[in-house]
């Protein structure tokens, strides 16, 4: 099971959230409805934990299948937290205690579980076009206790291709919501900025935390090293040193890039390593300041 005590030495802090959402039930948060009488919006499937009083029994008696019922001046938000499982993330140099997947996973469920403390909604799934998705948003521990269990069953595997699957998400996604995408971004760079942008078109509230592993920003390997190629590349036999100086000079012009595509974007970047403290990262998050992040 994974290990959210994290979550118990971060106080009262709460998601800052910025943009105006879409609701799912009633809360704090400002709302995108108009007017102060109660209408109903829409349906969406039944998650378990949800408010028994919100199911539609009379759809329910026709269909068999559980559905319930949503209200346009909801103002609660949901937080949709996505997790690249694409083979990349599996790295991990000897250094540190996890893998980037495993890094992203607990922050994304630590996350998660702050969100769902503030009265909020939360969906926690995989960032992969052919992985089968939840339902619906998780408002109470059980639901959410069974998205966990299924995010643990899921190791790093495959190409990864985040952009194609955040613009699909983009065009699907009806109700604006605040998206979390936690990857550590290595795969095609305008097509991971489209897909970005095809979210802050729909008017989401974004933030890219982008989980690398410290080898990968500092590549301190020294003499002949063999690099292990993950997503359908091959392995490779070289001398580190060199190739260091061209590998760092492409690396930081794709992070400038990035950067500077989520500046104009108004998407909070926050760029963390797998050596880093996850109670340190979660403040910086939380907080929508990504100056916290040590470096």
């Amino acid at each position: 099971m994974l290990d959210l005590s994290v979550v118990e030495r971060l106080g009262t802090l709460e998601l800052q959230v910025r943009a105006v959402v879409d609701s799912l039930a009633q809360g704090r948060h400002a709302s995108s409805s108009r007017g102060f009488s109660i209408e109903f919006a829409q349906y969406r499937e039944y998650t378990p934990g949800d408010d028994l009083r919100y199911v539609d029994w009379k759809v329910f008696g026709k269909s068999d299948r559980l559905y319930v019922k949503q209200f346009d001046d909801e103002t609660s938000f949901g937080c949709q937290i996505l997790i690249d499982s694409s083979e990349s993330m599996a790295f991990r140099s000897p250094a540190v205690p996890c893998s980037k997947f495993e890094y992203a996973r607990l922050l994304g469920a630590s996350l998660g579980l702050v969100i769902l403390q503030q009265q909020d909604h939360v969906k926690l799934h995989v960032l992969a076009e052919s992985a089968a998705q939840t339902s619906g948003f998780a408002g109470s521990w059980p639901a959410y206790r069974q998205m966990l269990a299924e995010i643990e069953q899921v190791q790093p595997e495959g190409k990864g291709n985040p952009g194609q699957f955040l613009t699909l998400l983009g065009n699907q996604s009806r109700r604006r919501a605040v998206m979390v995408i936690v990857t550590d971004g290595l795969s095609d760079l305008p097509e991971l900025i489209s897909g970005l942008r095809q979210l802050r078109y729909g008017r989401h509230d974004v933030l890219l935390l982008q989980v690398m592993d410290r080898w990968e920003r500092t590549f301190p390997m020294t003499g002949w090293t063999q690099f292990i190629g993950l997503e359908e590349w091959p392995d490779r036999t070289t001398n580190a040193p060199s190739i260091r100086q061209g590998y760092l000079a492409e690396y930081q012009s794709f992070q400038q890039q990035l950067n500077s595509a989520c500046h104009e974007m108004k998407i909070d970047f926050f760029p963390i390593s797998t050596d880093m403290s996850l109670d340190q990262v979660l403040r910086s998050v939380l907080q929508r300041n990504p100056e916290l992040i040590p470096q």
